[in-house]
């Protein structure tokens, strides 16, 4: 008979915050060698979201840096997050994980044919030299239309789940999850899909210091960018009869020191900058005039990412918050990695049905001071506040007393609060509150994968700055 103690690394929600990587790294290998040193074994997975194009190295490496930084540290396997499964695009995430030395393990995201990607399996089953072996399955959030505009088919976790745990059951010592469902989510599963007995969770970046338990199952999640890494030791004695029986010793996360740095990650990242920056050099224009942003008030760069985002959506009017540009464009040369720099979000446009009488409740609703001054978090949205509200094709006539009818005007033609309109605008808009208007559209459409900065990339390859 014999034990076996398994130390369980795992990171999650990084979002490319790279800087923290290497201290990341430093706790990772010191960890991982005092397990080894105290002959446990041990295994190192990633929950997703490790990519994030708002970091200048993923955007221009579409997530491959990433992967190479996974390499670097041997992980033996990953799962995917809403920020790799739907800011790249399907030929992007098809072959993000080419040069992957360790297994995609995903058991929700087909292909529309149903069949599976090739760089993804439902399960991995890691058998110790004891003949412990220990299931791992893994699944991502589920955003369907997102994910159907993309080409892909992204179905319901759980059903999923009890699919493979009930395939994985027969054949294994124990189950692990790799969960970019979120907390709530996570705990739903603990009560509802038996015989997982660990849950390594993501996206919703909560730091569990000590885990949670619910039902038979511990859940852990260690933060977000970098901050903490978890650590789980678990422990199998073996019967009379050669099975073995699981004791979970100890669950928790682990403040990162982001003083303590991994010289050999900093060299890595140093190549793969490089690499990153020779192609954000690209040139995209040559302005004569500069584009400013004022978040505040009416501007010319904004106003011309209204412009572009109406006619990318062939729509009848446009909105966008003038916080989306981050800083204005000089006179000189544009490239790609100004224009990353100054809109960094991944965000996507959008067009969505309103009426007319919608349409005086969204104006009525965007002049407020509230809005304007509006620290938003979330919906991938990446600036300090979402800014004045700049339209396209839609006026107010001057010195109107009142938004109404017979001050609105949606081209040249008075606005009729019965008529339903196309609006494009920002996709983050139909996902939360802000606008009710908008997300209880009945008319959605996503225009994906390209965001706001590659449809000002396409206006200013052929835009000329009016001379003044």
């Amino acid at each position: 008979m014999s034990n076996e103690i398994v130390r369980i690394l795992h990171t999650n929600d990084l979002h490319s915050q790279l800087e923290n990587w290497p201290a990341v790294t430093k706790l990772l290998k010191e960890k991982k060698q005092h397990a080894l040193s105290h002959n446990e074994h041990v295994l190192l997975f990633d929950i997703g979201d490790h990519c994030d194009k708002v970091h200048p190295m993923t955007e221009a490496l579409a997530g491959k840096g990433n992967v190479a930084l996974l390499n670097n540290m041997e992980y033996d396997g990953v799962t995917i997050g809403n920020n790799e499964g739907i800011t790249l695009s399907k030929e992007q995430l098809d072959h993000l994980y080419d040069e992957a030395k360790f297994p995609v393990i995903l058991s929700n995201l087909i292909h529309e044919d149903g069949s599976y990607p090739e760089w993804t399996v439902p399960y991995k089953i890691f058998t110790l030299s004891s003949g412990v072996s220990i299931g791992v399955t893994g699944v991502t959030i589920s955003f369907p239309l997102f994910y159907h505009t993309l080409g892909w088919r992204v179905t319901e976790p759980f059903a999923a789940l009890k699919r493979t745990v009930a395939r994985l059951s027969e054949k294994v010592d124990a189950i692990i999850c790799l969960s970019h469902l979120g907390l709530k989510e996570d705990e739903k599963m603990a009560n509802e899909v038996s015989g997982i007995d660990v849950i390594l969770g993501a996206h919703t970046h909560h730091v569990l210091e000590r885990g949670k338990k619910v039902n038979n199952t511990w859940i852990n999640q260690a933060g977000r960018s970098g901050t903490h890494v978890g650590d789980i030791q678990l422990s199998f004695k073996e019967n009379e009869k050669g099975a073995f029986s699981l004791s979970v010793n100890h669950v928790q996360s682990i403040k990162v020191n982001l003083n303590e740095r991994d010289e050999e990650t900093e060299k890595l990242l140093s190549k793969l900058a490089k690499q990153a920056d020779n192609i954000l050099k690209e040139p995209v224009t040559h302005l004569a005039e500069p584009l400013e942003v004022q978040w505040y008030q009416q501007s010319d760069f904004p106003k011309l990412l209204a412009e572009t985002l109406r006619e990318w959506c062939h729509a009848d009017l446009a909105m966008v918050n003038s916080g989306v540009l981050l800083k204005s464009l000089e006179i000189g040369p544009v490239t790609l990695g100004d224009l990353h720099e100054c809109c960094p979000h991944p965000i996507n446009p959008a067009k969505v049905v309103v009426s007319g009488e919608n349409l005086i409740n969204i104006l009525h609703e965007a002049q407020e001071e509230r809005m304007i001054h509006f620290a938003l978090k979330g919906f991938g949205f990446r600036g300090k506040v979402l800014g004045y509200m700049v339209f396209d094709n839609l006026r107010i006539a001057k010195g109107a007393p009142a938004l109404n009818e017979k001050s609105i005007f949606i081209g040249n033609k008075p606005l009729q609060r019965d008529r339903n309109y196309t609006l494009a605008t920002v996709d983050m808009f139909t996902l939360g509150q802000l606008y009710p208007a908008i997300s209880t559209s009945t008319k959605i459409d996503y225009f994906m994968p390209e965001f706001l900065r590659d449809l000002l990339a396409w206006k200013l390859r052929t835009f000329k700055t009016p001379s003044r």
